[in-house]
């Protein structure tokens, strides 16, 4: 097993570049947590199937799923500022209260993250896995409560921003794992996207999880495939021996990307390999115990 890496704190924020596989990783790390004898919710926003799909097939205790609603998150951290869910929806579903979400669209995202926050209160005992934006849009969500909460100065959405920048958003409240692909590009941007981060939430992420990383094929392999290719007796090998070739070549270049983008950079990655079928959310969980990633 190895070591290296910190300790992830009680909300462990998942983002990443659309389709690098960051639920499956949200997924990993909350099933990693059950496996290790903890208890973890998963929280994703909108309508949450892809948790669902993604938890369906693990053992018999259960991760707690949440998924939060646009609509339904504006009313849940409204309640407390009203004193009733009853008034909260009545303020909530006036025209002119409606008309101001529609041009203030980051006091939605401030009570998808407040609800975030309640979770987390809610299950003290719990890691609880957010399934993030993709990395921009997720740096824009992090930055939102302390905007607001300067744009605010006092009242309710001051008391409101200021808890979740406090009890969510703080150094040590929430961990933030990013989520990228072994290719050069996609390494390099978001390198740039983590330190962006740092500069524009005031925390650095806590896990790099490079994913998909191509698998390497014993030595034997390709040297037995050119054996063959070279007595001309199996029609199929040429094949094989052009799949094998293309394997490595991509393996030496994802190797080189990660040395030549990362050895500057102030963290360890995580490297969870490529698999020939979509690995299950138990896999990635073990992959990130392996790794002291979890």
């Amino acid at each position: 097993m190895k070591t290296g890496h910190p300790p992830l704190a009680q909300v462990v924020l998942v983002t990443g570049k659309g389709g690098v596989g960051k639920t499956t990783v949200a997924a990993g790390l909350a099933a990693a947590r059950v496996q290790a004898g903890g208890a973890a919710v998963i929280v994703e926003f909108g309508d949450g199937e892809s948790g669902r799909r993604l938890l369906r097939r693990l053992p018999p205790k259960p991760i707690e799923h949440v998924a939060i609603a646009p609509q339904d998150a504006v009313a849940r951290a409204a309640t407390p500022l009203f004193g009733s869910a009853l008034l909260a929806k009545a303020v909530l579903g006036n025209f002119a209260f409606k008309r101001f979400m529609r041009a203030t669209p980051a006091v939605r995202e401030l009570a998808m993250l407040e609800c975030v926050r309640m979770v987390a209160a809610e299950h003290p005992d719990a890691r609880v896995v957010v399934d993030m934006p993709a990395t921009g849009h997720g740096i824009a969500w992090l930055r939102v409560a302390a905007q607001l909460r300067a744009f605010a100065r006092v009242g309710p959405l001051y008391d409101l921003a200021d808890r979740v920048c406090k009890e969510l958003l703080a150094p040590g409240r929430s961990s933030i794992v990013v989520v990228t692909l072994p290719e050069r590009l996609v390494l390099q941007e978001t390198l740039e996207l983590c330190h962006a981060m740092d500069r524009q939430v005031g925390v650095f992420p806590s896990r790099l999880v490079v994913n998909r990383y191509p698998v390497a094929l014993p030595v034997e392999a390709l040297d037995d495939a050119r054996s063959l290719a070279a007595t001309g007796e199996v029609p199929a090998i040429d094949g094989l021996l052009a799949e094998i070739e293309a394997r490595n070549a991509s393996l030496t270049e994802a190797d080189a990307s990660l040395r030549e983008v990362l050895h500057a950079a102030s963290i360890t990655p995580v490297v969870l390999p490529a698999a020939p079928v979509d690995p299950t959310t138990a896999q990635v969980a073990q992959w990130l115990i392996a790794e002291a990633a979890a």
